[in-house]
This record gives structure tokens, sequence and C-alpha cells, in this order.
């Protein structure tokens, strides 16, 4: 008999409404005649800023989950799932890993709840990402890459 699938917690099911949410009202500046969002529009150079500091986060997080799955045999299915989700968002955003992965201390749990909070504060900056970009396309790139953080958190749970 298969478990019963992970209930969300409440506060993820809060964090993927706010990224849906953004998802929502990001398109409502940069919307073509047919109603879809244009997809295809150029970052504006305002906004290159945010996504060279997202993009950064993003390998930070990469390198935290190597490095966490590294020294943590136990921890690996969790930290693979990260890792090929952070290196997916990097790809979208024209930016490479940094190769760094450091060094992770204390025990397993321990290393788990690091990773989880800083999988937690990189969702609510994606998030904030995506109220402050400029670019309709480019918030909602954000808001998609938030909400798939909250579902990872979801998941590890």
């Amino acid at each position: 008999m298969s478990s019963p699938a992970p209930r969300a917690s409440r506060r993820a099911v809060l964090a993927g409404g706010a990224a849906a949410a953004t998802v929502l009202l990001a398109g409502c500046g940069d919307e073509t005649g047919s109603g879809n969002v244009a997809t295809d529009s150029p970052v504006r150079a305002t906004d290159s800023d945010l996504v060279d500091r997202v993009g950064r986060q993003v390998a930070q997080a990469l390198a935290l989950a190597t490095a966490t799955g590294t020294a943590f045999p136990v921890l690996r299915p969790l930290t693979r799932r990260l890792s090929t989700l952070h290196e997916q968002h990097l790809d979208e955003l024209s930016k490479p890993a940094d190769g760094r992965h450091g060094k992770v201390r204390g025990d397993a749990a321990t290393a788990r709840v690091a990773l989880l909070q800083a999988e937690d504060q990189l969702q609510a900056r994606m998030v904030e990402a995506a109220l402050a970009a400029e670019s309709g396309a480019l918030a909602q790139v954000f808001a998609a890459m938030a909400a798939a953080l909250a579902q990872q958190q979801v998941v590890a749970a």
C-alpha cells in the first residue's frame, strides 16, 4: 500500500498563492493584442541588474545544495532535486553556476534545516524580484521560479 501524498503546509500554500498571484499580475502591462503575455520581449535595461542579482542568489543556492548532498549522502535525493531546479533556473536566466561548493557543518538534520531555510529565503527573494521587475515577461519567469521552489518545499516537508 502506498503512503498518502504529503500535505501542503499552510506556509507553503500561502507562498505558492503569492507566487501565483504574482504570475497573474505580472503580465498586466505587457500584453499583446491577442491577450497573451509577450514572452519574447527583451529584458529591459533596468531589469538586467535584477537578473544578475537573482542569478547570483540561485548560484549560491546551487552551491549549498551541492555541498549538502556531498557532505550527507542521506540528503542526496533532496539535494539532487534542488540542484537540478537551480541549474534549470540559471539556464533560464542565461547565468552560469559559479562552481564553488564550500563545506557544510553540523549533522545531516542541521544541514537539512539550513538548506530548506535558504531555499525558503530564495523563494521569497524571487517573489520580490517578480514584483520589482519592469518587464512582465521577466516577472512571470521569477514568479514561476518562486512557485517551483514552493513546490519543492512541499515535497521536502
